[in-house]
């Protein structure tokens, strides 16, 4: 169960994220373990006075989790457009709290099309190529996509556990969903991987919500942990909602 929890609270905070084009604000996320409680999410999307985008995700378990698994875990991605394509220029991966603590910083150098990556033990390089993204700001870019996109299939090159990995999100069409906050229009989305692989992992994003991720599921042998947006600040979601008499606009609890 610990293992799963770390891979989960990884997950999420590589698989949400906001749009260039969205304002500065921040979300959270109720976090559940097979139905029950067991942490929460939260991102913010700030906006720095040189115009550098800083887009963190902070994940940790809640509960009688929090024993299993005490961890809390922080990704910060700084970006920038660059001919209107998002370009990241540095990612840092923070796990503190438990018995193993981690770091790694990751820093893009465009002009010589290298990434300088330091986990405090082994420094290297990393060949990149153009459109080369960071396994958070990618979700920048899935969100930016979606706006314009017309296939079924989008496709990312992510420098991601010291190499350049394909990431294949595939469309799978449009499912109402329910929230804290109402229950909400999105578009279903999946991670593609091999056939061998029995993890799957599901998205919905909200049109509405220029594709914010409302919902995310994970399945991973037999477990399913699920992520779900109960509040959100800096965006204006009044009219993207649908409430009925017995459900609460916002969640109270933080």
């Amino acid at each position: 169960m610990r293992t799963l929890f770390s891979v989960f609270l990884l997950l999420i905070a590589s698989e949400v994220s906001l749009a260039a084009d969205i304002p500065d604000f921040s979300a959270n996320y109720a976090v559940k373990l097979n139905g029950i409680q067991a942490g929460e999410l939260k991102r913010t999307l700030e906006t720095d006075q040189t115009g550098l985008r800083h887009f963190t995700s902070v994940s940790q378990a809640k509960g009688v989790f929090s024993f299993f698994k005490p961890d809390i875990i922080e990704e910060t991605s700084l970006w920038r457009l660059k001919d209107n394509v998002v370009q990241p220029q540095f990612y840092r991966y923070l796990r503190t709290g438990g018995k193993k603590e981690k770091r790694l910083e990751m820093k893009f150098n465009w002009l010589d099309m290298t990434a300088q990556i330091d986990d405090r033990e082994h420094p290297w390089q990393l060949d990149i190529e153009p459109n080369t993204l960071d396994k958070l700001v990618y979700q920048i870019s899935l969100m930016r996509d979606l706006i314009k996109h017309k296939g079924d299939q989008i496709t990312y090159r992510i420098a991601d556990g010291g190499k350049l990995k394909t990431y294949q999100i595939r469309i799978l069409g449009e499912e109402r969903i329910k929230t804290p906050m109402g229950e909400i229009d999105a578009v279903k989305l999946t991670r593609h991987r091999d056939k061998d692989n029995e993890r799957e992992t599901t998205l919905w994003c909200a049109p509405s919500l220029a594709y914010l991720p409302v919902k995310l599921e994970h399945i991973e042998d037999g477990t399913t942990f699920t992520a779900v947006l109960r509040r959100l600040k800096g965006m204006d979601y009044e009219q993207a909602f649908i409430h009925h008499n017995n459900t609460s606009t916002i969640d109270s609890h933080d």
